[in-house]
């Protein structure tokens, strides 16, 4: 009888991981079969910016949600390696500051406003909105360089790339790999970079480049690390938190192997990352979170309010939608830091309306332009990808020297709150 059981549980396992196995690698073949990529890379060179945002879709909202987040949530560590990220951002009093409802909120916005550029369709008028959101607040920083910007994009398309490869149910083929790049590529050059790789090859030499003359330690990367680390294990228990931060430590310094959706059938619904319309008042409520601090721009619903997570937040009185966390929603033109005079801040909001119009109507390739240094910190690899002219860096720019100005220039921005 108990050698029966054990070959009955033995076929049921089998059977079970044969279907799993079927079914988990569906989704994938069907892309393949849909715009015929191969595992030769001449089969998805030409890829289109819409394949490439469809294949994103794929990989962040069915595939892999969870590790897909992660990724470039924990990303968030990283500019904590470079003073040219850690001195602007930790100077900025928006994510390193003793009142900690000011950080909270920024990271959020942040949050919020990448899930929307990544998940609402590009040139559509929610993608433009948060766009050019983006861009003017980064307007307002005119200490910032371009090649700071392309190294963050860099950061956040590694980090689902290097997560997923290392921890999911299966590696990324080639056509994905590209196709992300694809995305960011096109989302790099509508935040108005003036530099932007054309091939990933290109991309990782320039990042070798960036790496050698621009990641070394500074004072600033310690108080920006310590700032992002508080943040990230704010909805921990006090007694736990001690033990967070050394897991925090351990994944950052050799990576911990975790094990995610080996065995589970793929997801019937996609992870929603961004809203889908405005609420009854015209304005734009945003789900949770995977990973949430605060509960900013959450609507008040029976689940939100009642759910299991919400009953153990009441438990432990950590934060739930409400008024204070503006449950009624928001404005795309008002997320984010809001300008200390009234006059100025509908100016700003004025401005993300006009050039969101402008990104829905651009082809591809187009750079609007933003205030971003005259020159890049490293020597561009070629003309890049996208359109030229006066937003773009000419052929003989020369490079700032590596870090003997560094602090000079960008220890004295100007806050966006001004």
């Amino acid at each position: 009888m108990a050698s029966s059981s054990l070959l009955t549980a033995a076929l049921l396992g089998f059977i079970y991981v044969s279907v799993v196995n079927h079914f988990r690698f569906a989704r994938v073949n069907a892309l393949k079969r849909k715009h015929g990529f191969t595992k030769n890379p001449k089969s998805y060179e030409d890829m289109t910016v819409e394949q490439a945002q469809q294949i994103e879709w794929h990989l962040a909202e069915w595939e892999f949600p969870w590790l897909f987040e992660f990724g470039w949530l924990f990303a968030f560590f990283q500019p904590a390696s470079t003073p040219s990220l850690s001195i602007i951002t930790s100077n900025s009093g928006h994510f390193v500051n003793k009142d900690r409802r000011i950080v909270h909120k920024r990271q959020q916005d942040t949050i919020v406003l990448m899930h929307a550029f990544m998940a609402q369709p590009l040139k559509s008028e929610y993608n433009s909105l948060a766009l050019a959101r983006i861009n003017e607040h980064h307007a307002n920083f005119t200490k910032i360089n371009s090649d700071t910007m392309l190294y963050l994009i860099w950061i956040f398309w590694n980090g689902p790339v290097s997560w997923i490869n290392a921890f999911g149910w299966r590696k990324l083929e080639g056509f994905e790999v590209h196709a992300l790049w694809v995305f960011w590529r096109e989302l790099a050059l509508r935040m108005g970079l003036k530099y932007v790789p054309t091939t990933l090859a290109e991309l990782d030499q320039w990042v070798k480049n960036y790496r050698k003359e621009h990641v070394y330690p500074h004072r600033q990367n310690n108080v920006l690390a310590n700032g992002t680390l508080a943040t990230f294990i704010f909805m921990m228990p006090d007694a736990l938190k001690p033990m967070a931060k050394e897991a925090v430590y351990a994944i950052l310094d050799k990576e911990i192997l975790w094990a995610v959706g080996w065995l589970c059938l793929p997801r019937i619904h996609p992870y929603v990352r961004s809203t889908e319309g405005a609420n009854e008042m015209g304005l734009f409520n945003f789900p949770s979170a995977t990973y949430p601090t605060t509960p900013y721009y959450v609507a008040e619903t029976f689940w939100s309010q009642w759910g299991p997570k919400a009953i153990m937040k009441r438990i432990r009185g950590m934060p739930i939608p409400d008024a204070q966390w503006y449950s009624d929603g928001v404005r795309w033109e008002s997320i984010g830091p809001k300008r200390g005079i009234e006059e100025k801040q509908l100016q700003a909001e004025s401005n993300v309306r006009r050039q969101a119009r402008e990104l829905m109507e651009a082809n591809w390739g187009f750079r609007p332009p933003v205030s971003f240094q005259s020159r890049p910190l490293i020597k561009p690899l070629s003309r890049g990808y996208g359109s030229s002219g006066a937003e773009a860096f000419p052929d003989d720019i020369q490079p700032y020297d590596r870090k003997a100005d560094l602090d000079s220039r960008v220890t004295s921005i100007n806050d966006a709150s001004a």
